[in-house]
């Protein structure tokens, strides 16, 4: 197999855990705010979709972001994503709809669909800066793939916090 066939499939592979988490989620298990410092499963998600735009948008395309050139914030209903330079708190007062964010996550991986399919190994070895340091862009992909991997399983531990089952297998 060769590594563009290997990232497509490990992208997809982690977003269908993503799915099977929010697979028969209601707007209310969605929005629960837990206790303690983690965060609701609407800000898990939309720090996912906004990590991805990010990873695929700005740091390998150079491109600002989705968010910002298509309106997410004003159609999801908060002002900025969830992420390392903050965002968090705005979860503990709001409340938002899973669909505008679903259709964020549409856009999103769409995009994200093209710039896979275009992979090259030039691309892959390409040298991109990512969190202070300087690394090849098949690692912002593999880091992408982690990251929605590892937010999943949070997603479906704040669901067991409800006592719902987080993932169906």
């Amino acid at each position: 197999m060769d590594v563009k066939t290997y990232i497509k499939q490990q992208t997809a592979n982690a977003w269908r855990q993503v799915e099977a988490v929010m697979k028969d989620t209601t707007e209310e298990q969605f929005n629960w705010l837990p206790s303690g410092t983690i965060n609701p499963i609407s800000a898990i998600l939309i720090h996912l979709l906004a990590g991805e735009d990010f990873f695929i948008q700005t740091i390998l395309q150079g491109k600002p972001r989705g968010w910002e050139t298509q309106g997410w914030g004003a159609k999801i209903g908060i002002q900025t994503p969830p992420g390392p330079s903050g965002g968090w708190e705005e979860f503990k007062t709001v409340r938002i709809q899973a669909a505008p964010m679903l259709a964020y996550g549409q856009a999103i991986h769409a995009a994200t669909d093209a710039y896979l399919d275009a992979l090259t190994p030039e691309e892959l070895d390409r040298q991109v800066t990512f969190a202070g340091r300087v690394v090849p862009a098949a690692e912002v992909l593999m880091i992408l793939v982690v990251h929605i991997a590892s937010h999943a399983g949070e997603m479906a531990a704040v669901k067991g916090m409800q006592g719902i089952k987080g993932l169906p297998f």
